[in-house]
């Protein structure tokens, strides 16, 4: 069985507590069709479900994996590492990563991050990473390997698992968050063609998109606001039809592994190991890594392309700058 699909789901939204119902509901159909996922938590998400111990017991069944420690509270990853010095990026994300943030002045308040995470399931290894909006900074990286990451989900690098720098690249989600009933089929059939393309494709999820007409981070677009303000909700009707879609796809995933066509989210493996990457790859994951703070936060960064040239060693790419106009951003 050569074929792998991994399911993955962004698990984020604390703030409405029917993103807590969609998150459930969704175990539930994975347990009803004996599948595994990886579920990667916030630290704040992680604070909100340790109340609820019936998702608690069902997450003991699912790899878990770490989604930051603040999704989109003020500051976010590419701010707080868009600093010119890149060692001090690396000790400001290994600070903010190993507390809890407060949810409305962004600061630091005791331990909190992947320490929450490791503590809240200590049968589990968090191994793996996915920075939100796919939204990361090398510095950052390099901070989470020390914190015991091993694989991330968030670069646009390869279509297969690359190993560079002792962390595990995996390829880039296709984004699952389908809102149109017409367009649902056809885009799992196109999605299921992929791979015969790539032996390896890995789905995104967002339970909250279920149950939530806008995004639920939206309060956080011009800073950190004073009161955390709910979403708008989805009309139960409307919920309803896209959890009968997700549990149609799942029961296909049932159906293709039983028949051995593929394994859904099999055991997370080292990549092929690479001593360089292209400058031109790196650049495009860069672009890709900034435009979620750039489209929904209004923030450019400043520093953050030199700290990529530093990361992947893009010597050429960093002798042409000065001969040439700046990468866009």
């Amino acid at each position: 069985m050569d074929f792998k699909i991994f399911l993955t789901f962004d698990c984020e939204d604390f703030i409405n507590h029917r993103s807590i119902f969609a998150l459930y509901y969704i175990l539930k159909l994975l347990h009803k069709y004996n599948l595994k996922g990886l579920f990667f938590l916030t630290g704040h998400m992680a604070e909100k479900i340790s109340r609820f111990p019936k998702i608690l017991d069902l997450l003991e069944d699912e790899e878990i994996g770490y989604h930051s420690s603040a999704h989109s509270v003020r500051p976010i990853i590419i701010e707080y590492t868009d600093v010119e010095n890149y060692t001090l990026a690396h000790q400001f994300s290994l600070m903010r990563e190993t507390r809890h943030i407060n949810p409305i002045t962004g600061e630091l308040e005791g331990k909190g991050g992947i320490i929450l995470l490791r503590n809240l399931f200590p049968n589990k290894e968090i191994v793996s990473f996915r920075a939100p909006g796919f939204s990361y900074s090398p510095p950052h990286l390099e901070a989470l390997t020390e914190l015991g990451i091993k694989f991330d989900f968030s670069a646009n690098l390869s279509p297969t698992p690359i190993n560079f720098k002792n962390l595990t690249f995996y390829p880039f989600p296709i984004l699952m968050d389908v809102i149109k009933p017409l367009r649902c089929a056809q885009i799992y059939v196109r999605n299921f063609r992929r791979l015969t393309k790539h032996h390896i494709s890995v789905l995104d999820f967002h339970p909250h998109y279920l149950v939530n007409i806008n995004h639920w981070d939206s309060v956080y677009f011009s800073g950190n606001p004073k009161k955390l303000y709910p979403a708008q909700a989805r009309r139960s009707e409307e919920t309803k039809l896209l959890l009968k879609r997700f549990e149609l796809l799942l029961r296909a995933l049932s159906y293709f592994e039983n028949k051995s066509l593929f394994q859904v989210t099999p055991a997370l493996k080292r990549g092929e190991r690479k001593t360089n990457i292209d400058n031109q790859t790196v650049i495009k994951s860069f672009q890709k890594s900034v435009s979620w703070s750039k489209k929904y936060f209004g923030y450019k960064p400043k520093f953050i392309l030199n700290h990529y040239i530093k990361f992947f060693d893009l010597r050429m790419l960093c002798e042409n700058s000065h001969r040439s106009k700046k990468v866009d951003i």
